[in-house]
């Protein structure tokens, strides 16, 4: 039985809603006659009815996007089909079960089987095509937002390639290093799919090499637009790259022009010699690298210094580090130490230290030995970006 409604039920003009597929099931003839009825007035065109639970099930084939459905049927009824449809075929279609039955066990009985909607027989035209129209609308929206997340995702997963293409690998980096009479391994962990730590290793003559880290503020895509940034920054300083302090300062001030006001970066860059003993550095507010002697006694190298990108007449001074034969430098990013959950429980140099100490003359994997002591195992999911470099004077 239809209600006759107060107003004229509005005709619906968005075609992406009209040209949907509708399935009515009602065991009774009449009432289906009238939703279609009522619905073709809305203007929807593409309606498919079924008598039955099993014939409604078969209809499902057809891929409806909504689903009217009776309560009470013989055989399968309503309750049952909704379950069967959320079960087995889909748990995203919208289904609008309609009854006559009052009671509040009916309703909640139609929420638990997976209905999305209920409407109350006599059927009132207009509530029910606003129904319809309401959870068809939804549904576009959400398909919407899925096409646009698998959008998004797959154009991260391409930005995700592209950041780490900025990062040699480790072939490159031993043909860099290797000749000149040293060893550099490297980590890098984003705590989103694009984060913004960036490093770089490269030639600077014969004997010398260059590698700097950088640690752009934030996470995510603008830190990583940021760290691309750097890259090219980085490229077209080939004619500074023996002068450390030179170097960071060129940086520093493409970053005054480049970030806003509240961004800004951590750096580091050392000019290493390993024939000459001696690594140069400048440092830019970065964490202190730790300087592990061949002979097991360790220094926190000076890393002090104006944040990058903060003041274009920021000054960086050259400091050395003396480079014995199978001496190691470890270079890391803040999230090595941090913790951002627990502040209190972060660790302090000494103790960062003997971690790393520890995994560094451990005789297991450096990287898995010292990902499972700080972090409990070597998968672990990071708060923040995370890198380090650990350089290896040879003989």
């Amino acid at each position: 039985m239809l209600k006759s409604p107060h107003n004229p039920v509005r005709t619906i003009e968005d075609d992406d809603i009209t040209s949907a597929r509708i399935l009515v099931v009602d065991d009774l003839e009449s009432s289906r006659r009238l939703i279609g009825a009522v619905l073709e007035q809305a203007g929807f065109r593409h309606l498919d009815f079924a008598e039955d639970g099993p014939t409604a099930l078969e209809r499902m084939a057809h891929k409806p996007d909504m689903v009217v459905l009776d309560i009470v049927m013989p055989g399968l009824d309503g309750f049952q089909v909704c379950q069967r449809i959320r079960a087995e075929l889909s748990r995203e279609i919208p289904i609008l079960m309609q009854t006559g039955m009052q009671e509040d066990d009916y309703r909640v009985r139609a929420f638990d089987a997976g209905a999305s909607d209920i409407v109350s027989k006599p059927i009132d035209a207009g509530e029910l095509v606003s129904r319809v129209r309401l959870h068809l609308e939804r549904r576009r929206m959400m398909s919407s937002l899925q096409v646009y997340r698998r959008r998004m995702e797959e154009d991260l997963r391409v930005a995700q390639a592209m950041q780490q293409s900025l990062l040699k690998p480790a072939g490159e980096i031993e043909a860099i290093v290797k000749p000149r009479r040293a060893g550099l391994s490297t980590f890098y962990r984003a705590s989103n799919t694009l984060g913004g730590d960036l490093w770089q290793v490269f030639p600077v003559d014969e004997t010398r090499f260059g590698l700097f880290m950088v640690d752009l503020s934030g996470h995510g895509v603008s830190a990583a637009i940021n760290a691309f940034r750097v890259h090219m920054l980085a490229a077209g300083m080939s004619d500074l790259a023996d002068q450390p302090g030179a170097w960071m300062e060129a940086l520093n001030r493409a970053l005054v022009d480049m970030l806003p006001v509240e961004q800004f970066a951590t750096g580091f860059y050392g000019l290493v010699d390993v024939p000459g003993g001696v690594m140069q550095y400048a440092a830019a507010a970065s964490p202190s690298p730790l300087h592990y002697r061949a002979d097991g006694s360790w220094t926190a190298l000076d890393a002090s210094g104006l944040l990058l990108g903060c003041d274009a007449r920021a000054v960086y001074p050259v400091r050395q580090c003396p480079l014995g034969a199978g001496d190691r430098v470890f270079v890391y990013s803040d999230a090595l130490y941090e913790n951002f959950r627990n502040p209190t429980a972060a660790l302090d140099t000494p103790q960062l230290a003997d971690v790393v100490g520890t995994a560094l003359t451990g005789g297991a994997d450096f990287q898995s030995a010292l990902l499972q002591r700080l972090f409990g195992s070597a998968d672990a999911h990071v708060d923040d970006d995370l890198t380090w470099l650990l350089l290896e004077a040879g003989a």
